[in-house]
């Protein structure tokens, strides 16, 4: 069962990672360009469009990332035991 829940988290991290980082470089880029072309309608637009898709995939993604890391059950050392 903790294989399957692994494997589970473990795609759907990566996908959503994924999804947050390739939004978060559009939104960037697209700022970016807008500035070195003096389009203020692309920095304004960019970030109307592609800012709460961007925070809402970083909190998935990190909602992941916690279920990743307990379902993964990593053994303690003995130097957590103290």
């Amino acid at each position: 069962m903790r294989k399957t829940l692994n494997k589970a988290f473990t795609g759907l991290y990566t996908v959503a990672m994924t999804l947050f980082l390739g939004l978060a470089f559009l939104l960037v880029l697209t700022q970016i360009a807008g500035l070195v072309t003096a389009q203020a309608g692309w920095i304004e637009g960019a970030s109307d469009y592609l800012l709460r898709p961007a925070i809402v995939a970083a909190v998935v993604a990190g909602v992941l990332g916690f279920g990743v890391y307990n379902v993964q059950g990593i053994p303690e050392t003995e130097e957590d035991r103290d």
